[in-house]
């Protein structure tokens, strides 16, 4: 007579293919969601600039896509020149992420001088509105770009080469 199998051997083998699938899965929905495969261009919401964010990814003409990965540096080294906001991520996997306010003409924003508060884009009627983008320059870096414009307030970025032209409050 042949021995008996125990009921709960399939455990020995089922239980560490679900873990691994349950860790592989977690790896990967942190991968395409989260910043770790952020990549120049890729955009990001992020709701606070604060050490404890959680930016993830998000389609660039979304309004929850505040910012643009514009460089993606190692977690020692400066960011490009220019008006960057920083995401830093230490661990296993150590980088910086270079962001810029990811806008395009007629763009209105709150939480633009908010210190830790994420950017949100808002209609240009909203009264919270703080800036209002009035000119986009992509492929230079020229406060002169904005003259001729209503504007007050130049930010620019080195890379990519890109200048942006705001008034604050209402026009």
């Amino acid at each position: 007579m042949a021995p008996k199998r125990s009921k709960l051997a399939w455990l020995k083998i089922a239980l560490p293919i679900v873990i691994v699938v349950l860790v592989a899965g977690g790896y990967a929905v942190n991968y395409f969601t989260g910043t770790d495969g952020a990549k120049v261009g890729d955009c990001l919401a992020v709701t606070e600039f604060t050490s404890k964010a959680d930016p993830k990814q998000a389609d660039c003409g979304t309004a929850d896509a505040n910012v643009k990965v514009a460089a993606k540096v190692g977690d020692n080294e400066s960011c490009p020149e220019g008006a960057y906001d920083e995401y830093s991520q230490t661990g296993r996997i150590s980088y910086k992420l270079c962001l810029m306010v990811n806008v395009k003409q007629g763009d209105c924003l709150a939480n633009f001088g908010a210190g830790t508060a994420g950017y949100k884009k808002v209609p240009c009627s909203d009264p919270a509105k703080e800036v209002e983008f009035l000119k986009i320059v992509d492929g230079q870096v020229d406060k002169a770009v904005c003259e001729g414009t209503e504007a007050t307030n130049v930010i620019s970025y080195s890379t990519p080469p890109t200048t942006m032209c705001f008034i604050k409050g209402g026009k």
